[in-house]
């Protein structure tokens, strides 16, 4: 029987209980019950409290059939408590509430998994589960990770959100409680399902390393490392990989310290179980840490035993992570070296004598892989031709990725990747349309590994890459590197496969087995790699004018604006300036925007879904001058696109006037180059029919407005033709616009001198730009005057003249009639 004090006790709590229930907190007031009911079960208070909190639970539905499940357990009432979470959008209270319900149901079950995962979407489930792993951080951890991989992952999203935990102490200290359970749950013998354990610990590395120091030391890195092993599932091994990866980029010294550690401590044990844990983590750090694991690769007697090892253990696991890890080591040219020459003749056998594809396919890669170095594309080969032919490997990796199953086209595509560096190989791939079609099939299928992805897309990258541009001076540093290369031997000229005229013809293969379309499928959700490798292939398509308009209907216009805008956000949103782009992708993605719209007609691609103006940024970011050599052309092309599509409508000319005005005027049009020049005089021409731009000219209060007006009038005084075209053009349009424009004209000294000069022009259509020019002027009383004071009427007779047997001909001369009768002179 309780006593007077307990029954006290019972009566705060259930008081507390419906204080609760009308606040609508029904989650506390449950917790204040079953706390009372464990001391006076039959008080009525109690009772009534527990009537009154089961009467506010009916009035949700998720809540009561929560309730009804956790008693009954039953797979149909869970079935209904899933579809309550997946109909409509919950309050946070209610979602709340649901949560405290269901962790009193014990127990891995799938549908508990769904509905967990499901709420978990909500704030005020995260807001729940953020204050209980504050409480119970162990508890909880152990109760979502037996749910499953949905809890897993909606516990990470709550380790993730900052806004649900009430400071920052909270926050980091919630990381280091999963972060050390996560570790411990990896330590435990015959785990299941150690994914969801190292997902964790990937995760919060990725994203919250610095709050976990101090905890990570050798034997977390250890359980990492030894979560690479190749027998392993391969969900827990990505995950060990980004974890790994994490870990070298916090502190490369010390993870390449750990991680030699760890190898040699398993190769000295020497049993085929340390050994394949050794080489697989060895395998999986080379393309992180080249220089780590290629020291460790290299150290003394390790490369020159491997295959005697291999062979005395006789394990195809043990033979199968060998080749796994030489074929990484391929990546550092020192070990290539080693592999060659004490791996080679095994690595032939295999192929040759092998019944197992797997083993004879990893194989043949690291035999590609080494023929980088030892099957040279120019010049007689340097090595002794060995049991295997380079040019059979690469015809069984086509046949592989043609007919093969995804198992074999994996090393297959890897392989072809490495051996299209050479120049025949590029050409090889590319005449065969059977090939081509079916990578780009695989590459499409929604389940295909991203490694074969990524593997497809390099293959592209070499078949379609030109040349580089060099200027002068480059090319002569070049032959000078090459002259003083360690063989001291004469510099060889590129294949002739790699001329512009064969790396156009493949583009065009590979555009017409229809490869855009299926970037602008994997490019949706794309890792920065996949864009970056995208941006290249596109680059190289778009440089052949005839392709542009097949680009552009397969989607490329849109791709390309989404992909720039995708890495430039990237690198404006970091708070610590880094991006996970190369520097060149941006641009890569920018030039090529601006091949296919000088090109294509812009009212054929731009509409309310993919406005004009969106292309604007990207095209104006190539007006920056840079360090390379190339950005003149870069510029002029972006510059040519900008007037395409200054010639759509008002708004895209505003944007343009708004963005890119200032750098086209005063570093384009005042700059020593040509064709830069042209480009904006042409520009500017096009936006001259906004009232913005020529303001921009006539301006009075504005000492720049008269400035920039010299310039272009200087613009028409120059020696190439299309410039002076352009700058009369605007000119034109300019003077054409208001009185305004032509006051602002004869305030310049020289201004009525540049139009005559135009009227005088060798060219016909420069003459009539000069003449409308004219024809503008001789408006106003002062225009007339001074066109007469410098001599205007003889050279608009002059052009007249010049018209066809003395008769007036041409829109330039009837123009000049015009101007000369307003001037009351005779043209004759």
């Amino acid at each position: 029987m309780a006593t007077t004090s307990a029954h006290q006790r019972a009566l705060e709590l259930a008081q507390k209980a419906g204080e609760s229930t009308k606040a609508a907190d029904l989650a506390s007031a449950a917790r204040f019950l079953r706390e009372a009911s464990a001391i006076a079960p039959e008080h009525p208070s109690v009772k009534d409290a527990w009537t009154k909190l089961r009467q506010e639970e009916d009035k949700s539905e998720l809540l009561a059939l929560c309730r009804v499940w956790v008693q009954s357990k039953d797979e149909d009432d869970g079935d209904r408590a899933l579809r309550a979470v997946q109909k409509q959008p919950l309050q946070h209270q209610d979602a709340r509430q649901a949560m405290e319900i269901l962790f009193e149901f014990k127990g891995e079950d799938d549908v508990l998994d769904q509905v967990t995962g499901e709420l978990l979407r909500n704030v005020g489930a995260q807001t729940w589960l953020a204050a209980a792993v504050r409480e119970q951080p162990t508890r909880i951890y152990y109760e979502m990770f037996e749910r499953g991989d949905d809890s897993i992952d909606g516990l990470l999203t709550v380790l993730l959100n900052r806004g649900v935990w009430p400071d920052d102490e909270a926050f980091k200290n919630g990381h280091r409680d999963v972060f050390m359970l996560s570790l411990a749950m990896m330590m435990e013998e015959a785990l299941e399902h150690p994914e969801r354990a190292m997902k964790g610990i990937a995760q919060l590395l990725a994203y919250y390393a610095d709050d976990l120091k101090g905890i990570i030391d050798a034997d977390s890195f250890d359980v990492i490392l030894a979560s690479l092993d190749i027998r392993l599932p391969s969900s827990l091994r990505s995950q060990a990989t980004l974890a790994s990866i994490k870990l070298f980029e916090l502190a490369p010294e010390k993870a390449g310290e750990l991680i030699s550690k760890f190898v040699e401590h398993r190769v000295k044990k020497g049993g085929a179980n340390d050994l394949i844990i050794a080489f697989s983590a060895a395998t999986a750090i080379f393309p992180v840490a080249v220089t780590a694991a290629a020291a460790l690769f290299l150290t003394e007697g390790f490369v020159s035993t491997l295959v005697p090892l291999v062979e005395k253990k006789k394990s195809q696991k043990l033979e199968q992570a060998m080749l796994e890890l030489i074929s990484a080591a391929c990546v550092d040219k020192n070990c290539r070296d080693a592999i060659n020459k004490h791996c080679r003749e095994w690595l032939e056998e295999l192929v040759a004598e092998s019944l197992d594809k797997k083993r004879a396919n990893l194989a043949a890669l690291v035999l590609v892989k080494l023929g980088e170095e030892v099957l040279p594309t120019e010049g007689p080969q340097i090595v002794t031709p060995g049991k295997v032919d380079q040019s059979d490997l690469i015809a069984s990796f086509k046949s592989m990725v043609i007919g093969g199953d995804n198992a074999s086209k994996q090393d297959s595509i890897e392989g072809l990747a490495y051996a299209s560096l050479q120049p025949k190989v590029r050409q090889d791939l590319s005449e065969s349309p059977k090939f081509l079609k079916r990578l780009i099939g695989t590459m499409s299928e929604p389940s295909t590994p991203s490694n074969i992805v990524f593997g497809g897309l390099t293959i592209f990258v070499n078949m379609t890459a030109y040349l580089p541009i060099q200027s002068e001076e480059e090319k002569r540093m070049a032959q000078l590197k090459a002259y003083a290369n360690a063989n001291v031997q004469k510099p060889t000229a590129p294949s002739e496969l790699m001329e512009d005229a064969n790396v156009s013809v493949r583009c065009k293969r590979v555009l017409e087995a229809g490869l855009v379309p299926v970037l602008v499928q994997i490019c949706k959700k794309g890792s920065p790699t996949i864009l970056s490798q995208s941006a290249q292939i596109l680059l190289s398509l778009s440089k052949e004018a005839k392709c542009r308009g097949s680009m552009a209907q397969q989607g490329a216009v849109k791709l390309l604006i989404q992909m720039w805008d995708r890495i430039a956000n990237t690198g404006a949103k970091s708070t610590t300036g880094t991006t996970p782009y190369p520097p060149s992708a941006a641009p890569c993605a920018a030039q090529a925007l601006s091949r296919l719209l000088i090109s294509i007609n812009p009212a054929h691609v731009f509409n309310a879904g993919l406005p004009s103006t969106s292309a604007i940024r990207p095209l104006s970011s190539q007006l920056t001058r840079t360090e390379s050599s190339g950005w003149q052309l870069n510029a002029f092309e972006s510059l040519l696109a900008l007037t395409n599509l200054a010639s759509l409508d008002l708004p895209t000319q505003e944007y343009i006037l708004r963005v890119a005005f200032d750098v086209v005027v005063d570093d384009m049009l005042l700059g020593n180059h040509t064709m830069l020049r042209r480009g904006a005089t042409e520009l500017l021409c096009n936006l001259m029919a906004s009232p913005t731009c020529v303001g921009h000219f006539i301006d009075p209060s504005t000492p720049r407005a008269q400035h920039r007006l010299h310039m272009l009038l200087a613009m028409s005084d120059v020696d190439d033709r299309p410039t002076r075209s352009a700058a009369g053009g605007a000119l034109a349009v300019l003077l054409g616009s208001m009185d305004e424009a032509v006051t602002a004209l004869l305030a310049q000294d020289k201004g009525v001198e540049f139009l005559l000069g135009l009227c005088a022009d060798e060219d016909e259509e420069v003459r009539y730009r000069g003449v409308v020019c004219v024809r503008s002027v001789v408006e106003s009383r002062e225009g007339r005057e001074r066109v007469v004071g410098k001599g205007g009427v003889e050279v608009l007779r002059g052009l007249v003249r010049g018209s066809v047997g003395g008769r007036v001909r041409g829109e330039a001369a009837g123009v000049g009639v015009e101007a000369l009768q307003v001037l009351g002179a005779d043209y004759r």
